[in-house]
């Protein structure tokens, strides 16, 4: 389903607009490299053909200093994947920003390519455009919780999560 082009415009001009945290986070990027503009395009690996889409694993940490504190034997970084589609008319270095985020939950940023693609060429290719797959979704570090048995077999719900499951796993994971 799209949203009316006005509204998702001035939805994006929003985002774009609003104002960053006055705390500064740095952490590593592996470095852009080609990938496709569609993840599914059936040409296996990167062909070439496309917009020139851009990938990147981003690692983050798992709690911000002040918001939570990760438990001693959890993992203190995340895996995060992102995509661009970079400003091809003017300068993507000083071009607007556009981040499409899939609503889920529980759904990685596949299901948006194909919007991305379309809006950034409304767009004339003047703004750069990203998506990410969230926390526990797709090609980045899926939520995990065996010990309280919410991602194993013994899940009635197999790998798959369901809110009745979280308390359980927060209790445990502190």
């Amino acid at each position: 389903m799209r949203l009316p082009g006005v509204l998702t415009v001035t939805m994006f001009w929003a985002i774009d607009q609003s104002s960053a945290s006055d705390a500064t986070f740095t952490h590593p990027l592996n470095g852009w490299y080609p990938c496709d503009e569609y993840t599914f395009s059936g040409l296996g690996s990167y062909s070439g053909e496309g917009k020139g889409a851009e990938c990147a694993i981003y690692t983050a940490p798992l709690c911000y200093p002040g918001i939570c504190e990760a438990a001693e034997f959890a993992d203190p970084t995340i895996d995060v994947f992102v995509k661009q589609l970079p400003a091809t008319f003017g300068d993507a270095k000083t071009a607007h920003n556009v981040w499409l985020i899939q609503g889920g939950p529980g759904h990685s940023s596949i299901a948006l390519e194909s919007d991305m693609v379309d809006l950034h060429e409304r767009l004339k290719e003047a703004v750069n455009m990203y998506t990410m797959d969230h926390r526990g979704t797709g090609r980045r570090t899926l939520f995990d919780c065996v010990a309280a048995q919410t991602t194993t077999t013994g899940s009635l719900w197999g790998r798959e999560k369901k809110s009745s499951e979280v308390p359980a796993c927060a209790k445990i994971c502190g």
